[in-house]
């Protein structure tokens, strides 16, 4: 009984302050923070903060709503088989607050979520869809294995974000291998060499339409496929879970021989991405790609994971490559936390640096790795007795679950991440924003589609930054300038949103 206390006392404070809209007024701004140290976790501050005349100070957060760059398309999480699973093994109650806390209304506001095609490394077992070999029509082909539980969980989160929201959930399914039998080495792993780990020719394209069987089935089962990626980390052929290797000129010809042309002939309206591998190579891959005209009509876009550091200069480049494919971050998870019940701060800045980054530098949305895990930070396919010792097995994710106790631990990163999901929509735009006078301070602003401007600073350092936040209007034909400022304190290891119009 008390472990069920523990639960809810969270849920209790996560949704007693729910989200805010922008203030009616240009003088009152609203403002929410999470501070180490503090009890505040996505907490309403009060009083509401006010505008007035400019003033100078040394450290500011500037705004300048009249710079606008990309379009924000959403956030979410991965429906692992993991995650579904885990979320399977909880209680009605327990499910209820699982599916409130990423997307309700008060909740993260969720309206995005990544599904692997076939088993990944957090599968709770191997499993494809056409186990019959050499099954080149894929007459075979099934999804009943997710019918199990990764389906029933989809539709549980779609219902959640339908009753508040006009919002589809955008899922973007992504395959960490075709069945074994496609494969030169008939393997699901890559043993030997990523040159190896590779599609048999006479095969290519048979799994251009096992993508189109996929999509048919998930609609079949009232799940709509809102785009595809090529190959989860086509660059990493890894040894001890499922994958497959393309380099950027055998993806590039993969689709526009086989994957593009299936996709657009059988549904047109499926988002394809290219590449979903970390930032360090994405301009390789984009140059590559994109430069054939071919293969770039029939992709949307490009997509991305965090695993090699910031490098956020190369999706500046990569933008300017190509202005009119939009980067999507698609995968993110730090190592699992041997004691959930007291997580990492950092793990929150971490997160929430590499967002501010990305959006910076035009990424369009961010998905994280599994929604939901267990306190061991699996199932995957090397269970807790095999991950003890090691410096790294399973992951964590924003919510961890003791599956015998039914307890759940969120973890710092779902507050982190929640001060953007939660107060950026789908359409919002990001508008220009800077910091002076602080190495401490990172900051992103965006314009929400109600007209109202939202702002993010964060406070990584050991000590708090009083700083200016100021607004700079351009208004009138001749492009006069007004500027409406206030002085706010930034907590040490602190992030706050700043809502107004």
């Amino acid at each position: 009984m008390a472990s069920s206390l523990l639960c809810f006392v969270f849920v209790l404070h996560l949704f007693c302050c729910p989200a805010s809209s922008a203030s009616s007024s240009t003088g009152d701004v609203k403002w929410i923070r999470t501070a180490k140290d503090t009890s505040d976790r996505l907490t309403v501050q009060t009083p509401n903060l006010t505008f007035s005349s400019d003033f100078n100070f040394t450290v500011g957060v500037t705004i300048n709503r009249s710079l606008m760059y990309q379009t924000i398309v959403g956030f979410g999480g991965a429906f692992t088989d993991s995650a579904s699973y885990v979320f399977s093994k909880l209680n009605s109650t327990h499910q209820a607050a699982i599916l409130n806390m990423y997307f309700s209304e008060d909740g993260l506001r969720y309206n995005m979520g990544r599904l692997p095609i076939g088993s990944c490394d957090f599968s709770y077992n191997h499993y494809t869809y056409d186990e019959v070999r050499d099954d080149e029509n894929l007459t075979h082909f099934t999804i009943e294995h997710d019918k199990g539980y990764i389906i029933p969980f989809i539709r549980e989160a779609n219902a959640t974000l339908n009753k508040w929201s006009n919002d589809s959930l955008y899922i973007l399914a992504s395959p960490w291998s075709p069945p074994a039998w496609m494969k030169v080495l008939d393997l699901p792993y890559c043993p030997l060499s990523c040159l190896e780990c590779r599609l048999k020719d006479k095969y290519k394209k048979t799994w251009a339409e096992y993508f189109v069987k996929f999509i048919e089935a998930y609609g079949g089962e009232g799940v709509r496929v809102w785009g595809v990626t090529v190959q989860n980390e086509p660059g990493a052929c890894p040894v001890e879970y499922e994958g497959m290797h393309f380099d950027p000129e055998t993806q590039r010809d993969f689709i526009k021989e086989y994957l593009g042309p299936s996709l657009r002939s059988s549904h047109p309206d499926v988002k394809l991405l290219i590449y979903d591998h970390n930032k360090n190579h994405v301009v390789k891959w984009v140059e590559t790609i994109f430069s054939d005209p071919e293969a770039s009509s029939y992709a949307w876009g490009t997509a991305v994971h965090w695993y090699s550091g910031d490098d956020f200069e190369n999706l500046q480049s990569a933008h300017s490559l190509q202005p009119g494919k939009p980067i999507l971050a698609t995968e993110a998870t730090v190592a699992r936390e041997k004691n959930p019940e007291n997580p990492k701060w950092e793990h929150g800045e971490h997160y929430a640096h590499d967002m501010i980054g990305d959006f910076n530098n035009w990424v369009v949305g961010f998905i994280d790795w599994n929604l939901l895990l267990d306190r061991y930070g699996g199932p995957n396919h090397a269970g807790p007795q095999e991950c003890e010792g090691l410096i790294k097995c399973g992951s964590a994710a924003m919510i961890l679950a003791d599956l015998e106790t039914q307890v759940l631990y969120p973890q710092v990163f779902y507050y982190y991440v929640g001060h953007i999901s939660k107060y950026v929509p789908r359409g919002s735009v990001r508008i220009n924003s800077r910091v002076t006078g602080s190495s401490s301070l990172e900051c992103v602003a965006f314009l929400t589609p109600e007209k109202s401007i939202v702002v993010i600073v964060m406070n990584t350092g050991d000590e708090s930054v009083e700083f200016k936040l100021a607004d700079v209007a351009t208004a009138g034909a001749a492009g006069e300038q007004s500027v409406q400022a206030l002085k706010v304190q930034a907590l040490p290891h602190s992030i706050q949103t700043f809502l107004y119009t």
